[in-house]
């Protein structure tokens, strides 16, 4: 049987049956990826973890192609495919409504159960900071779009890029605190 890297790499270079593999073989773990980005979303309703996936699926096949030459950057980019199709639901959701409450977004240094830490007043504001911090810091931005929005652990973010655990959550209260301060919250206590 062919490995998820393997059938990532075929799908980056094309090969539909490659694409066809991957999500039969990933789709547990992306659905449960979709879970955690809706509910970082805040419970956005009439988006359900099912249709996430496939129109993440469609999305990444159809109009961007499949991207990364491993597992854990094909996760990385399924995350980040997820949490652009949550923010243009939220985006068109909003300009019919025009408000919405607070969203909380939930990020930890420990792995295993993420802990809320800041309050985001909207969606698309923590979009808008997370382009500024992209802008200011790539790395930052990196680590932040692995750990945060595509579930990787502290330990495979630090693998995929070259860099021990320690570093990754020492950039991880560095980004923290940059969001906090782009999203106007610099009171928020910072763990």
């Amino acid at each position: 049987m062919e490995s998820a890297t393997e059938l990532v790499q075929r799908a980056a270079r094309g090969d539909a049956s490659a694409v066809s593999g991957l999500f039969a073989t990933l789709y547990p773990d992306i659905k449960r990826l979709a879970r955690a980005r809706l509910a970082q979303a805040g419970g956005v309703t009439g988006l359900n973890a099912t249709a996430l996936v496939h129109e993440g699926f469609m999305r990444m096949a159809e109009r961007e192609g499949m991207h990364g030459e491993t597992r854990l950057q094909f996760f990385a980019y399924v995350g980040k495919v997820l949490r652009s199709i949550v923010i243009d639901f939220v985006r068109e959701r909003d300009a019919e409504k025009r408000g919405g409450g607070v969203t909380l977004l939930t990020m930890s240094h420990a792995d295993a159960t993420p802990a809320p830490w800041m309050e985001v007043g909207n969606l698309l504001d923590l979009d808008r900071a997370l382009d500024e911090l992209k802008a200011f810091d790539e790395r930052l931005y990196q680590i932040i779009e692995m750990h945060v929005f595509s579930g990787l652990t502290c330990t495979e973010v630090g693998a995929e890029l070259g860099i021990t655990e320690r570093t990754v959550n020492r950039e991880l209260g560095k980004a923290r605190a940059l969001l906090n301060q782009a999203l106007g919250n610099c009171s928020a206590a910072l763990s």
